[in-house]
């Protein structure tokens, strides 16, 4: 009997915690994106959300370490991650990360099995290559 393949939905959810671990690990030394004060056990809060830009939740432009208080429960939060955003990737990052928003609002996404898989081996040897 053949072995039954992972559903997208199944490797979504395993790339979104190897990814979520990278981008903690990448930003551990780093102020909250939003606050700018330096706390322990950060988030990964993304720019552009989950829910409204799925194509961009794999994105290391768009999610960044973001403290518990600030992702969850502020609701201004995106004011300050705007202007942190910047100064942390530069203009030219920032414009072409709301162009790809732009195009996935206009367009859509689906994301495809041998991409997730792809993302999932990169972003455990990148969290490797950090640890």
């Amino acid at each position: 009997m053949a072995k039954k393949q992972k559903t997208v939905a199944k490797l979504k959810q395993e790339l979104q915690l190897i990814f979520n671990a990278y981008i903690r690990k990448r930003d551990e030394d780093k102020p909250c994106i939003s606050c700018g004060l330096h706390k322990q056990n950060k988030q990964a809060g993304h720019f552009f959300s989950v829910k409204g830009y799925d194509g961009l939740r794999f994105d290391p432009d768009n999610v960044h370490g973001e403290c518990a208080g600030c992702n969850c429960f502020d609701e201004s939060h995106l004011i300050y991650y705007n202007e942190n955003l910047i100064s942390r990737i530069g203009i030219e990052r920032f414009r072409n990360l709301k162009d790809k928003a732009y195009d996935y609002k206009k367009n859509g996404y689906k994301w495809s099995r041998s991409e997730l898989l792809q993302l999932i081996e990169k972003y455990k040897q990148l969290l490797k290559d950090l640890e």
